[in-house]
């Protein structure tokens, strides 16, 4: 049964692909300076009163956050929805490529694929419920928030 499927939902998921993995490649370039901030974090109580430096700590623990729980969720649904774009056919890829990962507006997709509108908005909705269903729907693991898991003080 088709009913109550996200339409708007599932494309903020395909227009959010980009940004999830821009901010995936920020993370990975924040853990690699762990180490130094480390090394910091320790020249600190040895050259100051015997304090750590809580800024640094609290830096340090926010990284960990970030490789233990943060990265492996949008790895997890950067892989979730690139696998329903592959299960797609060629022309549905190519629909995806273009309206959401180009971002062209619905009329520039349409006239780039060479489908009248009926055809381009049939295509839209059977993508969008492809995908939905590959994904889990509405137990899909694209559902959960993407704020940062840690507590901020």
């Amino acid at each position: 049964m088709i009913c109550c499927i996200p339409y708007e939902q599932i494309e903020g998921w395909l227009l959010t692909l980009s940004e999830w993995k821009s901010r995936l490649d920020e993370m990975k370039e924040q853990l690699l300076r762990i180490p130094g901030l480390t090394q910091k974090f320790e020249l600190v109580a040895i050259h100051g009163k015997g304090n750590k430096n809580e800024a640094i700590l609290h830096e340090v623990i926010r990284r960990l956050q970030l490789r233990e729980m943060e990265i492996p969720l949008i790895e997890m649904k950067i892989q979730v929805l690139e696998g329903a774009i592959r299960s797609l056919r060629p022309e549905e890829r190519q629909f995806v490529t273009d309206r959401y990962g180009l971002r062209l507006a619905n009329n520039d997709a349409m006239d780039k694929l060479g489908v009248s509108s009926k055809t381009y908005y049939e295509m839209r909705k059977r993508v969008l419920e492809r995908i939905y269903y590959f994904v889990g729907g509405d137990d899909s693991i694209l559902g959960l928030q993407d704020e940062p898991l840690w507590e901020q003080s």
